[in-house]
């Protein structure tokens, strides 16, 4: 600790030791008070020694200590310093034996120049400093110290540890006293809140409530007071209640905390609880409530509702992206991951929706939105764009979206649904595909039935043709004119029922390329055969 920080701590020592001297009983005060110079001097007991009447009698008025017997009382007014300090009216400094060894300073209470007293200091334990070195502003402290308790030294009672002579006043007692003193110096705070207010002790019994407490929970403060506040609580908060009170009391932070309270109706509400620490020092806590049953009741309506919607969202094929004006993204539902790819987690409010884009797509949608050709100013009827997944592959989707407005008729978000169309354009491309070997299919047969069909029409005249030929051929001499051009014709015929033939053969659907690219039937593949000349 630097010497400013003692400085400060002896000085705020002193200052509570004079206020407590200017308050309560003669008993308490001068108890009270040598228990903060003993904290300030960083003594371990302060003891306040008088001389009586009697000639050369001391006597013990207060003491810091409550655990030193009879006989170490005795010890200490028999101490040389003691005497030492009344003769010479100076501090006096001394050791005392011990391992390790005890630190004993004594600081003469004086009325002008007659010593009425000694403020006696013991500083025991490891941390005790070397007689003859005590820090001078510890020594102006205890001087300050002894000259507060000459103006307040009673010619009173001694400390009787026999307890036959004079009430023992223990430490509770002071603590007590103290405690009440402080509760009614925060009493105007205390009624004026609107607020519920407790205060209550380490044990979190009951020491002071307000009026607001005890409109929230129906008990009167009499009813309440010394009594457990835990009584008010379910039975499985009491101990997160106690464990609580106990950190307010020794000035531990504690945060804001709602807690369930049966009141005298045996309703059952919740309160959110704040402490204040003012009182940490006396022992004792303030704990500040409001009924919050009706708002935490609207937050669990709120939070089912929200993710009942959560769950529809969630639960749709399509994705959903919502976005602010600014294009942050503030919605990414189940859908849009499985589309996009990104988590929610690491999208909302971190990512832009024009990054779900290729360049310049979001703004020519915002376009779209704000005009009236695609469904209507403020709405986007479905239109074929690509979205850009994690990965960087564009995706084919189609969107349909809409812009989000307050009561005021103002913009806030945008939000857009989008359905994945990969999968259709895949099935779109199979059935065309179908359908061109459908088409293909159907010409093959209809090809085969047309060349089955000419075929066997084609058959019997080409029959008869070629018999009247021969006939003719039989008929005529062996140099008519006529015969080459018989022959001619009984040639051609073969040739013509050859392909007849391959007609009544045909299988498949093969073309070859004719005369001005045209596409014609191929006879010879289609009917397994040779090509046939053309």
């Amino acid at each position: 600790m630097s010497a400013g920080q003692n400085r400060r701590a002896l000085g705020e020592g002193l200052t509570r030791a004079a206020e407590a001297l200017a308050s309560g009983s003669d008993e308490l005060r001068l108890h009270d008070a040598v228990l903060h110079v003993a904290q300030s001097l960083g003594a371990t007991t302060v003891a306040v020694v008088s001389l009586t009447g009697e000639p050369e009698a001391l006597q013990m008025v207060a003491d810091s200590d409550e655990e030193r017997t009879a006989a170490e009382a005795e010890a200490l007014l028999a101490s040389p310093v003691v005497r030492e300090a009344l003769v010479t009216r100076e501090v006096v400094v001394a050791t005392r034996a011990g391992e390790p060894p005890d630190f004993v300073a004594a600081f003469p209470i004086l009325e002008g120049r007659k010593a009425r007293g000694v403020l006696l200091t013991l500083f025991e334990g490891d941390d005790a400093p070397a007689a003859g070195s005590l820090r001078d502003e510890v020594v102006l402290c205890g001087k300050a110290a002894a000259a507060l308790v000459a103006v307040s030294l009673p010619a009173g009672k001694a400390v009787d540890r026999s307890g036959q002579k004079t009430k023992r006043v223990t430490l509770t007692d002071v603590t007590r006293e103290r405690r009440l003193r402080a509760i009614e110096r925060y009493r105007a705070f205390i009624d004026s809140a609107s607020d519920g207010m407790v205060v209550v002790d380490g044990a979190a019994s009951v020491l002071y409530m307000n009026r607001a407490a005890e409109n929230v929970t129906g008990y009167a403060r009499k009813g309440l007071e010394g009594k457990s506040l835990t009584q008010i609580v379910p039975e499985g908060q009491r101990s997160m209640l106690e464990r609580l009170v106990a950190q307010a009391v020794k000035e531990r932070p504690v945060d804001n905390f709602d807690l369930e309270i049966i009141t005298t109706s045996s309703d059952q509400i919740t309160v959110s609880v704040a402490s204040i620490g003012i009182l940490s020092e006396y022992g004792a806590a303030i704990f500040a409530f409001r009924d919050v049953t009706l708002a935490r009741g609207l937050e669990v309506e709120l939070r089912r509702t929200t993710e009942f919607l959560e769950r529809i969202l969630n639960s749709a094929v399509d994705g959903i992206i919502a976005a602010d004006l600014k294009g942050t993204i503030i919605l990414f539902n189940a859908g849009a991951e499985r589309i996009c790819g990104y988590h929610a987690s690491d999208v909302i409010g971190k990512m832009s929706v024009k990054d779900l884009y290729p360049p310049r797509v979001a703004q020519e949608i915002m376009r779209l939105l704000r005009s009236s050709r695609r469904g209507g100013e403020g709405r986007l009827e479905p239109v074929r764009r690509d979205l850009k997944s994690a990965t960087g592959e564009l995706i084919p989707v189609s969107i349909s979206a809409a812009l989000v407005f307050d009561d005021a008729g103002r913009e806030i978000a945008t939000v857009g649904i989008f359905s994945d169309l990969r999968e259709r354009l895949r099935m779109e491309d199979r059935l065309a595909k179908a359908q061109e070997k459908l088409a293909v299919s159907e010409k093959q047969t209809v090809a085969i039935e047309l060349a089955g069909a000419a075929a066997h029409e084609l058959n019997q005249p080409l029959t008869s043709i070629m018999g009247y030929t021969q006939m003719l051929l039989r008929k005529l001499e062996v140099d008519s004119p006529q015969q080459r051009a018989l022959e001619t014709i009984l040639s051609e015929s073969e040739r013509m029922a050859a392909i007849v033939r391959q007609l009544g053969s045909v299988t498949r659907y093969e073309t070859k390329t004719y005369v001005g690219g045209a596409q014609i039937l191929d006879l010879g593949r289609s009917s397994g055969g040779a090509e046939t000349d053309e």
